[in-house]
């Protein structure tokens, strides 16, 4: 028997947005993307991005940049940013991001979604573009029943959907190349957290 959608407190609701908010503001990811910089003193150059986070990232390119200069990343994807030099090493830099508080949270609002959209298998909709994190998966659950559901809420941890089955809680899943279960059932969906990066594919047999 499916578990009845359980209604949560609007205030909960808003107190756990705020603290995702928070966790992507300062969450570190690995997405490679390539794209170019520029400085004032060595000009533009190709580079590949290796991780990032909305308030900073480390760059790989044959040629560095100096210490503490004004850079400008153009990196596919993302767009323009602009920060500066605060680390460089033999054959990457790291960048920290000048940006106001609201650019950032939709950097962090855009990162998220580049780094769901290929493991999770996601299809973008006409929105995508406006509101990061949207689009269709494909839900598998434990005994080989696919939901297409839409993605209303994702993070590097969990993601949340919306659509009209209503799994079990503790149900193994499987959406795109991540694992995990759901860990809870909302008005319109309901909600997964992902299996941590070490936990081997075939864990979920033993669950």
């Amino acid at each position: 028997m499916y578990d009845k959608p359980e209604r949560l407190d609007r205030r909960k609701i808003k107190i756990a947005a705020r603290g995702a908010q928070e966790r992507r503001r300062h969450a570190r990811v690995p997405l490679q993307l390539h794209g170019r910089y520029w400085t004032d003193q060595k000009g533009e150059h190709a580079c590949r991005l290796l991780d990032v986070s909305p308030g900073g990232a480390r760059m790989m390119s044959q040629r560095q940049p100096d210490i503490n200069a004004r850079i400008v990343l153009m990196l596919a994807g993302l767009g323009r940013i602009e920060g500066t030099v605060v680390r460089v090493g033999t054959d990457d830099f790291s960048v920290g991001f000048s940006a106001p508080a609201r650019k950032r949270d939709k950097l962090a609002d855009t990162i998220t979604w580049r780094f769901n959209k290929d493991r999770l298998g996601l299809d973008e909709d006409r929105a995508a573009h406006r509101k990061p994190g949207r689009g269709r998966a494909k839900v598998l659950l434990e005994d080989g029943v696919i939901i297409q559901a839409d993605v209303v809420d994702v993070s590097v941890t969990g993601a949340a959907f919306e659509c009209l089955e209503r799994p079990r809680v503790g149900e193994p899943v499987k959406v795109g190349e991540m694992h995990g279960q759901v860990a809870r059932i909302l008005d319109n969906g309901f909600a997964v957290v992902f299996d941590p990066p070490e936990a081997g594919i075939g864990s979920n047999a033993a669950a």
